[in-house]
């Protein structure tokens, strides 16, 4: 039986800590009890000797931890978590777009760039505010999103349909509602990837890529979308292993620019000294490539703290003796540490971790300034809905409305659309995708069609000749293209079977396909450009499918706004 310790620093002052204590606020690990419970006998065990300050959780994670109950097994992995510590722990998750994806029973909200779809801010709100309560009901108090990029550059593979817009004007509106959204229901918001991602057309899990950006274009583009965000009372900033030689003059390793990770002319100078940044910086994930190969880890780490960061993702254990020694030695000094734990703890404060006292001796040095920059909002003690049923219903509810929201026409050359009510009595859907996974969930798709009585059939890939056999059986072909970030990981590109579908799509039955694209709304231009018709979802979730099929029926209008250019 564990005993509830959490309670005994819940007003927990700097003062209160140990050194290392200290350290361990600096750290957000990932969670795998039955290593932890092997290693040291116990989780309170592993806990105090490893006192972090909080826990990464997700489906993908924590597979040992939970079972088919999804988020009450969460919920109740958390409360065991909370239970076996001295020092009240924050748990985080990658809530980009609500909490389905990472949380089973809980919802999927469509991506960020069906949002930005939509245009609108109200809508934006309720996506926060829909994913803070859900996370509410899985113990989790802080999400590593919005993703704050801009998709500038259409052969990026880490933002495309997490990014809302190419556009900082569009943009900035709804990344501030989602925050808002979020914060006010009690959730921390991070936005990622500073400086800013979407730039480079290559991946920082393998190795450091490049915000190319000049000083102007940065001000006015990637530097806008955060300043916004900071003025607006974000809670904390996720740093990526993206360089800004507009901004740097160190280098290292051959005279390449460090990573924001790595860099205190990113991290503590600009976004912390001139933009005005008083929350938290957590670091990407320290196993990727671009941020492993520059240091021995424990280096590495060392010089990530020092360059800034108040809380590192997924450092090994050894961090913790590593960065006692550099106390010692004077490679990290006591004040940067402090006023590290500081932010961790301030932002606990905020959304509830710890209870808000008097800080008033720990916020001394403060400026007016800084203060002034506190957010014009609180964060609302009780959110409504309550209930389990109405967060739910809540959630379900603004999925559907951000999917038909935006979804988006790009053309309908022939006047197809919509369709006539029973027109389609059989219905061909070919998925191509390089993901097993995306294929089949566009289970979901197929469902929608025999819901209005439409036998269907889905199928992966398509050659010509087969194409060419089943087109006269069907009234309606629809292609599902589906290409998004890290499924699989590598360029945002198709090859090899996939390849072979867009070769053979539409060369039969042209007259009567449409082209569907539930990820990257570049697939259309680069594959499908002969299309008659298309139409961009942005997402390849539930919500999504069933709106494409309404308007496709003609049962809501396409309303969606394409918020990238080059379509």
């Amino acid at each position: 039986m564990h005993t509830n310790n959490n309670h005994k620093l819940r007003g927990v002052k700097l003062a209160d800590l140990s050194v290392r204590e200290k350290i361990g606020q600096t750290v957000v690990l990932l969670s795998s009890r039955s290593q932890e419970i092997e290693k040291h006998g116990s989780l309170e065990a592993f806990l105090e000797r490893y006192p972090v300050g909080g826990f990464f959780v997700g489906a993908e994670i924590i597979k040992d931890v939970m079972t088919s109950n999804g988020f009450e097994q969460v919920k109740e992995a958390t409360e065991q978590y909370r239970a076996a510590t001295r020092i009240p722990l924050i748990f985080a998750s990658d809530l980009e777009n609500g909490c389905g994806s990472m949380i089973p029973g809980l919802t999927k909200l469509p991506f960020p760039m069906a949002l930005g779809a939509t245009r609108s801010e109200q809508l934006a709100y309720d996506y926060g505010k829909a994913t803070a309560l859900e996370a509410g009901l899985a113990g989790v108090n802080w999400t590593f999103s919005p993703v704050a990029d801009l998709n500038v550059n259409r052969f990026n593979p880490i933002t495309a349909i997490r990014a809302i817009s190419d556009k900082p004007s569009w943009a900035i509106p709804l990344l501030k509602a989602v925050v808002r959204g979020m914060q006010d229901h009690g959730l921390a918001a991070t936005a990622k990837h500073f400086p800013g991602d979407g730039v480079d057309y290559r991946d920082q899990h393998m190795t450091t890529t490049t915000n190319s950006l000049s000083r102007e274009e940065w001000l006015a583009q990637h530097g806008a979308v955060f300043q916004a965000l900071v003025d607006d009372g974000l809670a904390s900033i996720m740093t990526g292993h993206i360089s800004l030689p507009a901004f740097q003059s160190q280098t290292a390793l051959g005279g390449r620019y460090l990573p924001a990770t790595l860099s205190a002319e990113l991290s503590d100078r600009l976004l912390k000294r001139q933009m005005g940044f008083k929350g938290a910086i957590v670091s990407d994930a320290l196993i990727m490539g671009g941020y492993l190969k520059w240091y021995e880890r424990n280096e590495a780490y060392l010089h990530t703290l020092n360059a800034g960061t108040d809380m590192l993702l997924w450092p090994e254990l050894t961090y913790f003796e590593e960065a006692e020694k550099a106390l010692e030695t004077g490679a990290l000094t006591m004040e940067r540490l402090d006023d590290a734990v500081e932010r961790v703890l301030q932002m606990k404060r905020r959304f509830g971790v710890l209870a808000a006292g008097d800080e008033a001796s720990e916020s001394a040095a403060r400026s007016e300034a800084s203060a002034a920059s506190e957010p014009a909002y609180e964060v609302k003690a009780t959110a409504l809905p309550a209930s389990q049923a109405e967060i739910a219903a809540f959630a379900e509810r603004t999925a559907q409305s951000v999917a038909e929201g935006g979804l988006t026409l790009v053309r309908d050359e022939e006047g197809l659309l919509p369709l006539a009510s029973g027109a389609v009595r059989k219905a061909l859907i070919v998925g191509i995708s390089p993901s097993t996974a995306d294929y089949d969930d566009l289970i979901t798709l197929k469902e929608a069609f025999e819901r209005r009585g439409i036998e269907t059939e889905l199928i992966r890939n398509v050659w010509y000749e087969d194409l060419i056999a089943r087109e006269p059986g069907v009234d309606l072909i629809v292609y599902a293209p589906i290409l998004r970030h890290h499924h699989p990981m590598g360029p945002l590109a198709f090859s090899a079977e996939e390849a072979s579908a867009c070769w053979s799509a539409l060369t039969a039955g042209r007259d009567k396909s449409v082209v569907a694209s539930f990820g990257s709304p570049y697939l259309i231009a680069d594959y499908f450009d002969m299309a008659p018709v298309a139409i961009n979802a942005y997402s390849n979730v539930p919500a999504s499918h069933e709106a494409f099929v309404r308007a496709l029926f003609g049962e809501i209008p396409f309303a969606g706004v394409a918020p990238v250019d080059n379509l």
